[in-house]
């Protein structure tokens, strides 16, 4: 008798079926599995990328600190300038900070000459844009800005050689890097003045970042106190659970839970959170990486 084998019977087909379902399923298993290992890592990794990075931008905002600020310790006259150099204010809500200083973020210069009516001058990112000209003048260490209706008058560089130039390409022996006007505004720069870009307020805060589907985000704040204008408002930093920051040394002046106007530094707790949940079978779980006691200040 002849046999048929121009196709499967059942049971082979069955059978290839089967073995078919059996590596389908492997496949599907093992694709799962390097996705869940690539998710769980990808939030991992997220956090190491994100913390290095958001720790430097905070502690060279710190760094800044009182620097080139003139307050009313300095000049009674000048009653809309921060109270003391190193005044901050701290206030804490559902476990995140909301912290408040000011310092000089911008540039600065060295006037190592004058001669006929022109300076020459070290310096380190001098700028004359109108968003930029606002200068404090430094003279034993007292401003030589005049002081009008409560507030510092910014002084104004002229006829600055080079803008934006850096100080940290100055060759040994080097004098100067630029020259301008003696005169800025009113005044008179003399040799040995320093000339400082007009400060801002500093503010780290939470809030929730409508880019990251409204998530808890550490924001600063960059307030121009001059006439000048040049602000940030709500720059990202870095996605938190957490920001904590407590005002050192406690004692007169200066209270750890609210800052005060003698503080020196301050220590600051974080709770990052990646920015990839984890494969948790859609739950949105995300991995949490904490750095403990981190002291910023002067």
């Amino acid at each position: 008798m002849l046999r048929n084998n121009k196709g499967f019977t059942l049971i082979e087909a069955l059978m290839a079926l089967a073995i078919g379902i059996i590596i389908v399923g492997s496949i599907t298993t093992a694709y799962m599995a390097v996705v869940k290992d690539f998710r769980d890592v990808k939030s991992i990794s997220d956090n190491l990328q994100t913390k290095t990075p958001a720790i430097e931008l905070i502690g060279r905002f710190f760094d800044r600190w009182g620097v080139g600020v003139v307050s009313q310790q300095d000049n009674s006259s000048c009653t809309n300038c921060p109270s003391t150099q190193r005044a901050v204010t701290i206030t804490t809500t559902g476990g995140c900070s909301d912290v408040t200083f000011y310092g000089n973020i911008y540039g600065m210069g060295f006037v190592y000459s004058v001669s006929g009516g022109a300076a020459n001058i070290i310096s380190c990112r001098l700028k004359t844009g109108a968003a930029d000209n606002c200068y404090v003048i430094w003279r034993d260490n007292a401003t030589a800005n005049s002081i009008s209706g409560g507030s510092v008058v910014p002084a104004a560089l002229a006829s600055l050689s080079a803008d934006d130039q850096t100080c940290s390409d100055l060759t040994a022996g080097a004098t100067s890097n630029v020259t301008a006007s003696s005169t800025m505004s009113s005044q008179t720069v003399q040799a040995g003045d320093v000339i400082q870009r007009f400060w801002h307020r500093i503010r780290f805060y939470c809030s929730n970042n409508s880019n990251d589907s409204d998530k808890n985000w550490l924001f600063v704040d960059l307030t121009d106190a001059s006439s000048c204008a040049n602000s940030q408002s709500a720059v990202p930093i870095a996605p938190v659970e957490a920001f904590s920051a407590t005002a050192m040394p406690a004692g007169t002046n200066c209270n750890s839970s609210t800052g005060g106007t003698a503080c020196r530094a301050v220590n600051v707790n974080l709770t990052f959170r990646s920015q990839t949940s984890k494969y948790t079978g859609g739950s949105g779980s995300y991995d949490n990486y904490t750095t403990s006691n981190k002291v910023f200040g002067r």
